[in-house]
């Protein structure tokens, strides 16, 4: 059985970009969704590296107005980045605050490693989105 290579930073670098290409697509009634996943990013980041991953959750989920609007993408890009760990590879994380804290609960705050890994993982992520918005708010 072949292990499969990890690549965090390629991993953050993609989900990282899907935010931006799904902002850039436009958000029904937000009138700079990049800007906004940008300034929604760097909270997040702020969040994350302060309080940590179950904070960040929670703050994603507890937006309001156009950030309210973004946080999904931010969320969904952040499940797509765990399913590629091995561990979660068959994971179904549902997008509701219960289901989806629960599942954080459970999976990720259990155990230290991983939820060290998860930490690198979304900061990384949420860096690189923060510099992907703001490259294309630039016109990059």
């Amino acid at each position: 059985m072949a292990v499969k290579n990890l690549n965090l930073d390629r991993m953050a670098a993609e989900r990282a970009q899907a935010m931006v290409n799904n902002a850039k697509e436009g958000i029904d009634k937000v009138k700079k969704p990049v800007d906004t996943l940008e300034r929604l990013a760097t909270k997040a980041l702020g969040v994350l590296q302060e309080q940590g991953v179950y904070a960040m959750m929670l703050f994603l989920f507890s937006r309001t107005s156009d950030e309210y609007k973004v946080a999904p993408l931010i969320r969904a890009q952040l499940y797509e980045a765990l399913k590629e760990l091995p561990a979660f590879e068959s994971s179904q994380i549902v997008d509701r605050p219960e289901d989806a804290l629960k599942f954080y609960t459970d999976k990720i705050l259990e155990n230290i490693d991983t939820l060290l890994l998860v930490r690198d993982l979304y900061e990384q992520t949420l860096i690189y989105a923060r510099y992907a918005a703001k490259a294309e708010e630039k016109g990059g």
